[in-house]
């Protein structure tokens, strides 16, 4: 009798089925199922802190009543008639942060002078009291329509600090008033995904608390997909700066329990702590220009002070805030745009080109085997932060090797973790095979999302990745070599003496023990 087959019309015996699916399933090879990625190791991002990480880059915006009085700190005095942006375009505002690469902005709805920029029906100091749009504009409701349209993700920043307000200084009766303009705020305007607020108050001025728990609690009920700025978080923290400069060393890992809101070591807040039991990534804030404020007499940085701005926060596993102000007809002024044009033209010369994803890779050790792709080493060619190297359990030696079939010049590594897995690499530095020998190009500590290290140009066909140490084994899901012509450090000669850059160390030649494997 010949065999069953699907296309017989004879019906497979009931009692032969179990035997044909233990069968058919038992001919399935091993290697055809997955193989289970590594424990994430605590403490995680949320969805939220993820989205904010991806981003990279906010346009923070100050613009109010000290627009037009050339003030930083407005006194809460300024008569609302000065407020009258006769001009004022807020798709404008959107527009330029969208074209030059940035993917959220971020208002001062109120700065410390108490001005609102939306008609508050707590206060009768805000935009109704002014000329503009004849007392019935809302800068927030066409900043929101307008990130809205260009599907520009918003933030708000609500001063907790108000010289106008003549409850300030009455703990209840403020905190009652500020959750109310919070409420007003993350209510009326759709979805608003950064709050931005922070401890700053002038010396001397009134005494009282602010309870940060409710208000932090009342804006994760109203907004839950936001992230909350301050200098102790609890989603994002202060870099402890306004220069935009983050520690070299930067964990987005932080004992909240160690800062106080106003009152938090500046150190700590650059570095953040490798043994942190809460995951708050730091922001770096700075301004284009001298001030917050926009001022008829100043200048905005270059495009070649953006870039090396850039280097420094958003290349230290950080967020850029960069604060472009409106000036007083309500537009960014043109010498801004111009600046931040030339700033995106510099990141897409540099970046756009991977140097190193043509290269053949190989690693000490892959996860799964060597013929396992789901943790191909070539998986750090995509940018995607999802797929990634990851290296067998219980190794010694954790290290890519690139052989880039030609000799190439390069200055810039990058380098970066799937931080949905947690934040792992302590240590690491890069070699380069030159004159038969091994030499150390630099060494850095902590990598986090993205970790972008300059050194003077070198030149080889070879090169090894190595991990020195990590808080769990490493994973690894961006690797980049990129060629800077304009930053100064391109422009100087290879050396073997030890000098720093960027706070990284560029290291003396010496022996390596994973010598005799690296010329493959």
């Amino acid at each position: 009798m010949p065999n069953p087959s699907f296309n017989s019309r004879k019906p497979i015996s009931v009692h032969a089925l179990p035997i044909f699916v233990s069968l058919f399933f038992s001919a399935i090879p091993h290697s055809a199922l997955k193989i289970p990625p590594p424990l994430p190791i605590l403490p995680l991002p949320s969805a939220s802190q993820l989205q904010w990480q991806l981003s990279s880059m906010a346009l923070f915006l100050h613009f109010g009543p000290n627009t037009f009085t050339d003030s930083e700190w407005g006194t809460g005095h300024a008569s609302p008639s000065v407020f009258n942006p006769t001009l004022l375009n807020a798709s404008q505002w959107v527009h330029v942060a969208k074209e030059a690469g940035f993917s959220r902005v971020i208002l001062t709805a109120k700065h410390h002078d108490g001005f609102c920029l939306w008609l508050s029906e707590y206060t009768d100091y805000s935009v109704k009291a002014s000329p503009w749009r004849n007392g019935k504009g809302d800068v927030v409701a066409e900043l929101a329509a307008g990130a809205k349209e260009a599907g520009i993700a918003l933030g708000l920043y609500l001063s907790p600090w108000d010289r106008h307000e003549s409850c300030y200084g009455k703990t209840l009766e403020y905190n009652e008033f500020y959750i109310g303009q919070m409420t007003e705020l993350l209510t009326r305007y759709g979805d608003i995904k950064e709050v931005w607020l922070d401890g700053a108050k002038g010396e001397g001025e009134k005494d009282m608390e602010y309870y940060f728990d409710a208000w932090f609690s009342l804006i994760h009920q109203l907004q839950p997909d936001a992230v909350i700025f301050s200098d102790a978080g609890p989603d994002t923290r202060w870099i402890g700066d306004e220069a935009g400069v983050a520690g070299s060393t930067c964990w987005s890992l932080f004992n909240r329990s160690n800062a106080v809101i106003g009152g938090t070591n500046p150190q700590y807040s650059q570095g953040g702590d490798p043994h942190g039991h809460d995951w708050v990534p730091a922001e770096c804030d700075v301004s284009i220009r001298p001030g917050w404020f926009w001022h008829a007499s100043q200048v905005p940085k270059s495009a070649l002070e953006l870039l090396d701005i850039y280097y420094k926060s958003a290349g230290r596993n950080c967020l850029l805030l960069l604060n472009v102000p409106p000036n007083s007809s309500g537009l960014i002024s043109d010498e801004d745009i111009q600046a931040l044009q030339e700033f995106k033209e510099l990141r897409r010369s540099i970046f756009s080109n991977n140097l190193a994803e043509k290269g053949l890779l190989t690693a000490s050790s892959i996860r799964g085997g060597n013929d396992n792709y789901q943790f191909s080493p070539y998986n750090v060619f995509e940018e995607n932060i999802y797929t990634y190297w990851a290296p067998e359990e219980d190794q010694r030696d954790w290290v890519l090797y690139l052989d880039l079939q030609e000799s190439v010049s390069f200055n810039v590594l990058q380098v970066q973790e799937p931080i949905h897995m947690g934040q792992r690499i302590i240590k690491f530095h890069l070699e380069i095979l030159s004159g038969g020998r091994w030499k150390n190009v630099i060494s850095a500590t902590t990598v986090g999302y993205k970790r972008l290290l300059q050194f003077p140009t070198v030149q080889s066909q070879y090169l090894k990745l190595v991990i020195d140490m990590s808080r769990a084994d490493p994973l690894i899901s961006y690797m980049g070599l990129h060629m800077d012509r304009f930053s100064i450090l391109s422009h100087a000669s290879n050396t073997t003496s030890q000098i720093y850059v960027n706070g990284s160390q560029v290291l003396k030649q010496v022996p390596n023990k994973h010598s005799q494997t690296a010329t493959v």
